[in-house]
């Protein structure tokens, strides 16, 4: 029996439907535990981007964050003491839970990779001093839908404006799956530099706690991705010791190192 087509909205809302946590759309196989450190990275990563641009004055930003699904950065945004902050996520129950949950924030059901996006939510074009997109463009899978994302993020961003990407940026190979393609690097700079974006700079958000996809070989890349699977599901399993060992040393080899195998934040200005 052949797979059915992926449809983004049915798949992400049974997930988030059955249990709306972080942790229901990590690597859910290694633990709650594991996932938690996993997030906690990726905080910092945030946190370490907003520091080195100098992003500063929050309160007083207009922030979009795409796919916002169980609100994870919303918390992180909220924290910071951001006051203008609008979320959109291809589910109808991300929306409604996190409009109850942060009131003073606006959230929206749609698809940012729509045509009709500004015709099916109130988004004000040119609006947004800071987008971020973080672990969403890759869930598009076709490729007509993923251009049209990239222009509706250049209609929506503020001159001078940030865009933040979270994705794999591979260098030769990319990498399908049923519900997730990550693109080459040079096919992201080509879209993003042909609607208007320059892109400022790239960095690690994961070393080793992330899948390594980042090589070229696909029969290595097969057998490296294998073993780490394995590997983490067994060791983790049995000590759950291994996401804080993992998020020590992510830690320090994302500052040693200015690309990675695995996830990485890349930054872009509307020019």
């Amino acid at each position: 029996m052949e797979n059915k087509p992926y449809n983004a909205k049915k798949y992400w809302e049974s997930i988030l439907e059955s249990d709306f946590k972080c942790f229901s759309v990590g690597f859910v196989c290694f633990g709650k535990k594991y996932n938690d450190y996993l997030y906690k990275m990726k905080e910092r990563s945030l946190k370490r981007v907003i520091s080195r641009y100098k992003i500063k004055n929050l309160n007083e930003k207009n922030i979009l964050d795409i796919g916002c699904g169980t609100g994870f950065y919303v918390n992180i945004w909220d924290k910071l003491n951001v006051k203008h902050l609008t979320g959109i996520d291809i589910t109808s129950i991300s929306a409604k839970r996190l409009t109850i949950q942060y009131p003073d924030y606006f959230f929206y059901e749609a698809d940012i990779g729509s045509q009709n996006l500004f015709d099916e939510v109130p988004l004000v074009k040119n609006n947004f001093d800071i987008i971020t997109a973080f672990d969403v463009l890759f869930h598009i899978i076709d490729d007509d839908k993923f251009e049209q994302a990239i222009k509706n993020l250049h209609c929506l961003c503020a001159n001078g404006g940030m865009v933040l990407i979270t994705d794999l940026f591979l260098h030769k190979t990319p990498y399908i799956l049923y519900f997730q393609k990550c693109r080459i690097l040079s096919e992201y700079m080509q879209l993003l530099t042909k609607n208007g974006f320059e892109i400022v700079g790239r960095h690690p958000v994961h070393f080793l706690a992330a899948a390594p996809l980042d090589i070229s070989n696909f029969l290595l890349r097969r057998v490296l991705l294998r073993s780490w699977w394995k590997a983490i599901a067994i060791f983790e399993r049995k000590t759950h010791f291994l996401g804080p060992i993992l998020f020590i040393l992510d830690l320090m080899l994302t500052k040693l190192f200015k690309e990675s195998p695995t996830v990485e934040m890349l930054v872009c200005k509307r020019s």
